[in-house]
């Protein structure tokens, strides 16, 4: 039993699927959260920047999300390259 060959077409669908799947499924890492009821204290912005820094490096975006008990720092994985082929 020969295997059927696949059209451009069915390459292009396979990669946009491929790609729509990276794109929603993202990997989110939680890193640390700023206790809401701690905010007004000195946080060295240093330390955040040099996160930031290494998480860009490591592939990585950093989203700083508002929560009722205080903020909370997450890396969420870069959106990958669309494929232009």
């Amino acid at each position: 039993m020969t295997e059927k060959r696949k059209n451009p077409y069915q390459y292009l669908l396979e990669e946009v699927k491929e790609f729509c799947d990276k794109l929603a499924l993202r990997h989110q890492v939680t890193m640390w959260k700023y206790p809401k009821n701690r905010l007004n204290e000195g946080w060295p912005l240093s330390e955040l920047y040099e996160r930031v820094k290494a998480a860009e490096q490591l592939g990585y975006d950093v989203q700083l999300i508002a929560q009722d008990d205080g903020l909370l720092i997450q890396y969420v994985k870069q959106i990958p390259h669309i494929p232009y082929e």
